[in-house]
């Protein structure tokens, strides 16, 4: 961040507008997580819910930053 105070420049938004769409990725995925297992998809619901579910905490597993410091 090299922007006085009360200012941002464009090294300063690149950051903020990455963080903004990981953190809307992640409520937009807990929010279909919560909700997928109340679906009623039949007989093709106990198939599906946790075929679903793996590949959503797949995603969600890769979108984190997974470096150890």
């Amino acid at each position: 961040m090299n922007s006085k105070s009360f200012s941002l420049n464009f090294a300063d938004v690149l950051p903020l507008v990455k963080n903004a769409a990981l953190v809307s990725a992640a409520a937009g995925l807990s929010y279909i997580m919560e909700n997928v297992s109340s679906l009623n998809l039949g007989t093709a619901g106990v198939l599906l819910v946790p075929i679903v579910s793996i590949v959503l905490d797949s995603i969600i597993k890769w979108a984190k930053d997974n470096t150890k410091k």
